[in-house]
Order: structure tokens, then C-alpha cells, then sequence
């Protein structure tokens, strides 16, 4: 039988639009050492990387 992930909802605000943007992300993520999670973006059809262990953005900045 195929290994099934479980997924966890997140809302981040996207960096290049300033739109609220809804994704998933892994409930068990796989240990790695960067823990960063890509996801596309639905606002602005970019990745953006989400750290795993914090639920933060990467080099989104706060205004």
C-alpha cells in the first residue's frame, strides 16, 4: 500500500502581492536539514519556502 502523508492547512500573507494565500503543508514533514517546504503560490503563481519547524516564510519581510 502507498505511504499516505497527512497535511496541515496554512494562511500566509503572499510577499508580492500582500494577498492572504491558503496552502498545505506536511503534518509529518520528512527530517531534512533545512526543513524548508516549497509551495506555489496562488496569488502570484510563485514558489515561496516555508520552514517546516516554524510555520514562518523565508525572506518575507515584515513592513
Amino acid at each position: 500500500m502507498a505511504d499516505r502523508k497527512t497535511w496541515r492547512p496554512i494562511t500566509f500573507s503572499c510577499p508580492d502581492t500582500g494577498d492572504r494565500v491558503q496552502g498545505l503543508l506536511p503534518d509529518a514533514p520528512e527530517s531534512r536539514a533545512d526543513d524548508l517546504y516549497p509551495i506555489t503560490c496562488a496569488a502570484c503563481d510563485g514558489v515561496h519556502f516555508i520552514d517546516l519547524r516554524t510555520g514562518a516564510m523565508i525572506g518575507a519581510e515584515r513592513s
